[in-house]
């Protein structure tokens, strides 16, 4: 049902009136199915060597105050350019996974800031291991 045409049978609060249908579901998680899994066009495909240098530009270029940015903004700058849907969990895992990985090569036990994890990047950031 979440499927067939939401927009169109529920043109308001679409995801309140598919929880009112099905009621063992939230509709904050058959929002969250319906952008990670079920919209079409959603490409699932792993990001590429552009893509992933792209968000991590992004967020260099995009960082606002206390080091914070919008998930939801990258998405869509991505689908502006790439030509191509991702789900929001695609590029976060892949800077989460970059972040962990510098982190773990520091040998000194700190927290460090987006901001200060983008200064170790080089130009074409890779994920190694």
């Amino acid at each position: 049902m979440v499927n067939q045409g939401y927009e169109t049978l529920y043109p308001n609060n679409y995801f309140v009136e598919i929880e009112k249908v099905i009621p063992e579901y939230k509709a904050k998680r058959i929002r969250q199915r319906w952008t990670d899994k079920l919209k079409p066009g959603l490409n699932h495909d792993p990001l590429n060597k552009e893509e992933k240098e792209f968000v991590v530009q992004w967020i260099k270029k995009n960082l606002g105050p206390n080091d914070s940015f919008k998930w939801k903004d990258l998405i869509s700058d991505m689908e502006e350019v790439f030509h191509t849907l991702r789900p929001d969990n695609i590029p976060k895992n892949y800077w989460y996974a970059l972040k962990r990985n510098l982190l773990s090569k520091i040998t000194h036990n700190e927290e460090l800031t987006p901001l200060q994890i983008l200064s170790l990047l080089s130009p074409n950031p890779q994920l190694t291991g």
